[in-house]
């Protein structure tokens, strides 16, 4: 290592100067959204449905694998190799991945193969949210979820915009998924190539959505964000899904949107604590942003931003807008949440919740007969498509 990458490395370890790339709604060089969202069947042992991964989209990961190291080496002003070689000396995250999520790391060992990737890049690269989490940035702005338990006739529901930054656009995927291990059981996973997931819905009804809330605590040897959803997956109900979050200790902070049959509900997770989000009383659906508000379990460096900024919690979390517009509009349970409704919400951009960073939307319909509704891309821009499973998956 030369003496300019040596200094370089003890700023990053240092991360004092890094600048994360928060993904911010005023940003407006994006490309134009996709027409086109590439759909991939997965069938197998876990390594073999990740070298049939890395095989289809051999090309779509190569580009995305250089563009992301060139935004790491931009970002941290040392060089991709080397970021990827200290990160994961500084975190131990694949003990909790054999323990709660076996075959996981195997599934991206086949990824790795199958699109000519060595394995610790393909590893890292899995790890977005736990690079962010690392970071100075407790304020990382990106996803808006909105979720619902079934009532009044109408269906539950879980939803989000996925908003990431610029280079991952125009690579929208969803995996269709069908482990062996999991007979019967199918799953729909909405994600970036090469990547095992960022929300997803199985045929049990069970779904999944998350956003960042950077300003909690985050572990170093927890479970990362893309195999808590994947770990989620796997559970057959929603009760399931809920006791599968609690007992593990995730890595990076992250609200988790979970929804079943009849149920839905938000849950800020930090590392060392799970608590549910209800907007008032008796309230029949929750919405989050990117702000806790009510896991105090912090990120050391949030109250001593806040001490910084000689801000209150109350002051900070009223700067956001998208948390506001939804507070206006869902004020009540005589708010009318239906599919056109819920999809108003996600098309309209005076909120900011439909911004230049929205890599795309999802409304997944629970019930009986689970439906994923799609955007691939700004969802007032790309129709929404309807992705169901076949009638051999369990119910």
């Amino acid at each position: 290592m030369t003496r300019t990458e040596k200094a370089a490395l003890i700023l990053l370890l240092l991360v004092a100067t890094a600048r994360l790339p928060a993904a911010r709604a005023e940003d407006t060089t994006f490309p134009a959204p996709p027409t086109k969202l590439r759909i991939v069947e997965l069938a197998g042992t876990p390594y073999q449905m990740g070298v049939t991964h890395g095989r289809a989209l051999r090309t779509e990961i190569r580009e995305l694998v250089g563009l992301w190291k060139r935004d790491l080496e931009k970002t941290y002003q040392v060089t991709a190799e080397v970021f990827i070689r200290e990160f994961l000396k500084k975190t131990d995250f694949k003990p909790a991945m054999e323990r709660w999520t076996p075959g996981l790391l195997d599934e991206v060992r086949g990824i790795a193969d199958g699109a000519g990737v060595d394995f610790d890049t393909m590893y890292a690269y899995q790890l977005i949210d736990e690079v962010w989490a690392i970071g100075p940035d407790v304020e990382l702005s990106k996803c808006t979820t909105v979720a619902a338990g079934k009532r009044n006739g109408r269906p539950a529901f879980v939803s989000q915009t996925l908003d990431i930054p610029a280079f991952y656009h125009g690579y929208q995927t969803v995996l269709r998924i069908r482990d062996e291990r999991d007979e019967g059981l199918e799953t729909l996973v909405f994600t970036i190539p090469g990547v095992v997931a960022a929300n997803g819905l199985n045929s049990r009804s069970v779904g999944v959505c998350v956003n960042a809330v950077t300003q909690l605590a985050y572990s170093p040897k927890g479970l990362p964000v893309d195999f808590v959803i994947r770990g989620i997956l796997r559970q057959k109900t929603y009760e399931q899904a809920v006791k599968f979050l609690e007992d593990v200790r995730p890595a990076a902070p992250q609200t988790y949107v979970l929804g079943g049959p009849r149920e839905a509900a938000v849950f800020e997770r930090s590392a060392g604590k799970m608590s549910r989000f209800v907007p008032f009383e008796g309230a029949e659906f929750s919405y989050h942003t990117n702000h806790p508000l009510i896991n105090d379990d912090f990120n050391p460096k949030f109250p001593e931003m806040l001490k910084r900024r000689n801000m209150s919690m109350e002051s900070y979390r009223a700067r956001c807008p998208r948390f506001n517009f939804l507070g206006r509009i869902l004020k009540d349970d005589d708010t009318i949440l239906d599919l056109d409704r819920l999809k108003g919400i996600y098309m309209d951009r005076a909120s900011g919740i439909n911004n230049a960073t929205t890599y795309g939307c999802t409304i997944m319909v629970l019930g009986e007969t689970p439906e994923l509704h799609i955007s691939a891309g700004r969802p007032d821009e790309s129709p929404f498509q309807v992705l169901g499973f076949s009638p051999r998956s369990e119910r």
